[in-house]
């Protein structure tokens, strides 16, 4: 029986996909939460490896194959001393309308960056992509390499000062403390922008940056109120917000974001920012509801 303490991961057999179950198991062997590896067999959007494997292409055949497919994965990635409870299940429908579905009573859904159906040039997947859109929960999408361990660098948040990043930065501390390292809060802000026609300048980039560091301390101020016991370092960021916060997070575990922030120069906004960083971030990203 499914419940609200599972995290749920896709799987079909892909690099990415093991990637993602490794990082949800580190997750769930912190907080005590089940996993829930869903692997998806619909017409058109199973693994191949399914097909490949199975007898026939009866229906029965089929989910069997899927099954030996999901549990061979699980197999290759669990440690089993980990003490982690992993419950496989198999889904007769496309990939992202599977995960999004089975996210609805979970308390996450992480899946990998690109799956086996994709162009090998693109950097981030239609099934993540969606999930990322759709799921109504906190959606990590992971990517290689594989982290060292233990994993000591910090988790990234960016923040805008809108109430969506602020959720974003109250989860990142939760995840930072369940970890045991440094949290990096960071806002980017637009330097001067070019004069306009007359040769003046259109703002004053020393208002602009102090604006930028009010912007910083009073969401670090509301978000962390209550989170004494980590260490934060508050960064601003001299740069377009997408940017900057990719480049920073060279020197991160974990990327995290809110769905939505304020539009303009500071803004987290899923579509531009938010999948901006989700396509290019060199770790993984969690974006919040």
């Amino acid at each position: 029986m499914e419940t609200t303490s599972d995290i749920v991961v896709g799987i079909d057999a892909s690099a990415d996909a093991e990637l993602a179950l490794r990082w949800t198991l580190v997750h769930a062997a912190l907080t005590g939460a089940r996993i829930r590896a869903v692997l998806a067999w619909g017409s058109g959007g199973r693994p191949r490896v399914v097909d490949d494997i199975s007898p026939s292409i009866g229906v029965d055949d089929l989910e069997r194959a899927a099954m030996q497919v999901l549990h061979d994965a699980v197999r290759r990635t669990h440690p089993c001393d980990l003490g982690v409870d992993v419950v496989e299940r198999t889904v007769y429908d496309a990939p992202s309308d599977a995960l999004v579905e089975e996210s609805r009573d979970a308390l996450m859904l992480v899946v990998g960056a690109r799956g086996l159906a994709r162009m090998r040039r693109t950097f981030v997947g239609s099934v993540s992509a969606r999930c990322v859109q759709e799921a109504p929960v906190p959606v990590v999408v992971v990517r290689g390499p594989a982290p060292p361990q233990p994993d000591r660098r910090p988790i990234l948040v960016g923040v805008d000062g809108s109430a969506p990043s602020l959720t974003a930065l109250r989860w990142a501390a939760a995840e930072a403390r369940m970890r045991h390292v440094p949290l990096l809060v960071s806002h980017c802000w637009q330097p001067q922008p070019p004069p306009n026609a007359a040769g003046l300048p259109l703002f004053d980039e020393a208002e602009l940056e102090k604006a930028a560091g009010i912007t910083l301390d009073t969401a670090v101020e509301q978000g962390l109120a209550r989170n004494p016991d980590i260490a934060v370092e508050a960064t601003l960021v001299a740069a377009a917000a997408a940017y900057g916060l990719i480049v920073a997070a060279r020197a991160a575990q974990l990327l995290v974001v809110g769905a939505r922030g304020h539009g303009g120069f500071g803004g987290l906004l899923l579509g531009s920012v938010g999948h901006q960083v989700v396509t290019h971030a060199p770790c993984p990203v969690a974006v919040i509801r």
